[in-house]
């Protein structure tokens, strides 16, 4: 499976300097690879494109790859759109969750070609939340589904951690050390369910040893409160 390397989300924690990126290819099912799972991977990573490049303003970039997109997703639904996978099988809405995600895409493909990527952004950012919602509905896990709580628990991180006015706040310090646990904890969880290509790739892991690095030394600032590992305020 060839990396289709993405910034997913960039992050700064508590160590001061110190920025993660995230680069996701397509998801990883647990549940076992389907036909299904295979039109999904091929299609889903142009809906990242297309998302990243709204964000950006290159419109004509973000239409190609959304155009990319709504062609993949369109076979998507005719092959599977009556007939799920096993895992998805007796799951509630399944057709029209896909018709949904279909007509969201359609939708921001045409807002990008009169010009308007924010109206495009508003069309097809739900989409993500949608299939995850899809796959938590019957217990299918993927890799993505990883890497979302990661990015969601490192927000949270980074809040707590403005909070710590003073190394002395006990309160506030414990706090941000049972957060930055549960990030820790998700770090190693992704690196451990990542497929093995991208838990091979260097840049992968030069990402993952400096995540936990960071995440050391921040836990090492609240527990000898040395004020030089944590900005403060």
């Amino acid at each position: 499976m060839r990396i289709l390397f993405r910034i997913w989300r960039t992050a700064k924690i508590a160590v001061p300097g110190f920025a993660l990126v995230i680069l996701l290819g397509p998801a990883t099912l647990f549940a076992g690879e389907t036909d299904f799972q295979t039109a999904h991977d091929n299609a889903y990573p142009h809906y990242r494109e297309a998302v990243f490049y709204t964000r950006t303003g290159n419109t004509p970039v973000a239409a190609l790859a959304l155009d990319e997109f709504v062609v993949k997703w369109s076979a998507l639904v005719e092959a599977h759109g009556d007939n799920p996978p096993g895992e998805y099988a007796g799951g509630a809405a399944w057709e029209s969750t896909l018709g949904d995600i279909l007509t969201r895409a359609e939708e921001g493909l045409e807002a990008l070609d009169m010009d308007d990527p924010e109206a495009a952004r508003e069309a097809i950012g739900p989409i993500r939340a949608i299939l995850g919602d899809l796959r938590r509905r019957n217990n299918v896990a993927t890799w993505s589904d990883r890497v979302d709580a990661l990015s969601t628990a490192m927000d949270l991180l980074a809040r707590y951690r403005k909070e710590v006015r003073s190394l002395e706040d006990d309160a506030a310090v414990a706090m941000v050390r049972e957060q930055a646990a549960l990030v820790q904890a998700l770090f190693e969880k992704c690196q451990a369910d990542a497929a093995p290509d991208i838990a091979a790739d260097p840049e992968f892991i030069r990402l993952i040893d400096g995540a936990a690095e960071s995440m050391g030394r921040l836990l090492e600032a609240l527990e000898t409160k040395d004020p030089r590992l944590l900005r403060i305020g």
